[in-house]
């Protein structure tokens, strides 16, 4: 039976060329781009023409409409009615008749104008007669009650200085169109008062086709589509467009304010959307292909090797792609990658194995060290203690002693003890030192209990307190030392502070032999400190750390930062 031969993956550069080849949805967006850009062009230009004709248009039809409103105020006067009829009263007194006349007049007038909703005539001096004419669609009372309560005295006051001339004003967003009447003399004896009906004025804006609002603006009023009445202001956008038409009306500016609305084309014409979504729902089909294509032969092959990479460098060395390549590229980068995590795998074993070696005979090495530097130390103080009396302290103090040996020798091999057993050591060393300076030394133990079995470096916490002790409190004959152990994070950290100060030439000594590789045994005091700092560095790296500083004036802290084990 003949072996079968395994098909090779075809080259991803063909088949990129082949969706390349495939990819006529860019021509064709781009065509569909400029027209669709042409031809909104063309529809905007024509809708802002027509928006323009009927903006024309609206305000010729209001110029006719207030210069109707105008001319019938003029007509009071130019009638000569309510004149006739104020003169009679001024010769027999009699506002009965005074109140009949101008009303009879009105009403034969203004009672069939759709223009205004009433129209009023307040005479200046207060006769106790108000007449009045309403339009004949409108019913009831309120008006001429809000009228002469609330604005015929502000009318009135406004009007003292208009002489002839006609007013517009706003009262409670109602418009009124107002005209002093004058007697032979030419003074002002009456004033005829129109509450104009602003509906009749917005009937015209319907005319305005595509316009997102319309205003329109007498003097320093403006008036809405929507009735509302207000004072002008400068409120627009600079964003907003806005088409301005001016006019002038008996010497009142007269305005018609348009706003444009965005221009969509396709909102505007169904026929377009229907032929745009047709183009889109054609083209679709192979713009899916081409995208499962290339997920097939390009991002799925880079998205496996990314899991790779990321296994790897997460710790699964000499982790291998099982997944079959779909190209020949891909197949070549796959194969690579195997071998080079196999040879990986193998040279970091051969490291680690190495390196263990290497640690744990530096660890031994630099715990020997410290032996003899403290038994010199502590025979001193023995030896002392001894001269001066009392064998039961001694007798303590050789425990204490035992103690210390037990953890300098090591002889069980642990590099690593419980922080209860590490304390132990800290409280041997300190009963010892205590027989010495007494009640100059004070004492303070800050320990998280949660921390007390888990595990530290064999002779972590000693030698900070030793080094405190020799070089600080022993020279000044007691003082206050603190010792703590706490969390941060997922650090233990042990420290201790006592009194003292660092000088210049401390600073620097201190900072050289955090820095420095070599152990100087010919350097009192810095055996101990500098095998901590080495013994961290070769447990646990960088996570390791070392400090010694002043903490506050005449306090120092050294300070001890590791990763906690479990």
């Amino acid at each position: 039976m003949e072996k079968q031969v395994k098909k090779q993956p075809g080259s991803l550069r063909t088949k990129l060329l082949r969706i390349i080849l495939l990819c006529w949805v860019l021509p064709i967006a781009i065509i569909l781009t400029v027209a669709g850009v042409l031809l909104r062009s063309n529809y905007e230009r024509n809708l802002r023409s027509q928006l323009e004709t009927d903006a024309g248009y609206v305000l010729r039809q209001e110029e006719l409409l207030l210069d109707a409103v105008f001319e019938s105020s003029k007509a009071v006067s130019y009638d000569g009615a309510v004149r006739s009829a104020y003169r009679d009263y001024l010769q027999n007194g009699d506002r009965t008749a005074l109140y009949r006349g101008v009303s009879e007049y009105l009403s034969q007038t203004f009672a069939r104008d759709e223009r205004f909703q009433a129209v009023f005539v307040s005479f200046w001096e207060d006769l106790k007669i108000y007449p009045y004419i309403m339009s004949s669609g409108i019913r009831g009372y309120s008006i001429p009650r809000n009228y002469h309560r609330s604005v015929e005295p502000l009318l009135l006051e406004e009007m003292s200085e208009a002489d002839t001339a006609i007013r517009i004003l706003v009262y409670d967003r109602e418009l009124y169109v107002a005209r002093n009447l004058l007697d032979s003399s030419f003074r002002p004896y009456a004033t005829v008062v129109m509450l104009c009906d602003k509906s009749g004025l917005l009937s015209s804006f319907d005319s305005i086709r595509g316009a997102g609002g319309v205003t329109l603006l007498l003097d320093d009023l403006m008036l809405d589509e929507t009735g509302t009445l207000r004072q002008a202001e400068n409120t627009e956008s600079p964003d907003v467009d806005v088409l301005c038409y001016d006019g002038d009306l008996d010497g009142h500016r007269l305005q018609l304010q348009v706003k444009t609305e965005p221009f969509d084309i396709l909102a505007d014409i169904p026929e377009l959307r229907v032929a745009v979504t047709g183009v889109v729902l054609l083209v679709l089909p192979l713009l899916l292909v081409m995208i499962l294509l290339f997920r097939r032969q390009v991002t799925r092959p880079v998205e496996t090797l990314l899991d790779a990479t990321d296994r790897l460098q997460g710790g699964e060395r000499g982790y291998q792609i099982s997944d079959e390549a779909k190209n020949k590229e891909f197949e070549r980068i796959y194969r690579h990658f195997n071998a080079m995590s196999s040879e990986l795998q193998n040279q970091f074993e051969r490291s680690y194995l190495e390196q263990q070696a290497l640690q744990q005979a530096r660890v031994k090495a630099l715990q020997s060290q410290i032996n003899p530097h403290f038994l010199n130390n502590t025979l001193e103080v023995i030896n002392w203690e001894a001269r001066l009396a009392g064998d039961e302290r001694v007798s303590e103090m050789i425990e204490a002693l035992s103690v210390m040996l037990n953890a300098a020798l090591g002889r069980d091999g642990r590099s690593r003890i419980p922080l209860r057993e590490e304390l132990s050591y800290v409280d041997a060393y300190l009963y010892i030192i205590s027989q010495r300076l007494g009640e100059r030394l004070v004492i303070s133990r800050e320990i998280d209990e949660e921390l007390l079995e888990l595990p530290v470096p064999r002779l972590i916490l000693q030698p900070l307190v030793e080094n405190a002790v020799e070089h600080d409190l022993a020279q000044h004959r007691g003082g206050a030392l603190s010792v703590r152990a706490y969390r941060v994070g997922d650090e233990m950290v042990l420290e201790t502070e006592h009194d003292g100060s660092l000088s210049r030439e401390d600073q620097e000594s201190i900072r050289e032999m955090l820095v420095s590789s070599v152990v100087d045994t010919e350097i009192s005091g810095q055996v101990g400190l500098r095998n901590v700092r080495q013994r961290l560095e070769l447990l646990y790296g960088q996570a390791g750390r070392l400090s010694i500083e002043q903490s506050a004036e005449e306090r120092i802290l050294a300070q001890v930062r590791f990763p906690i084990e479990s």
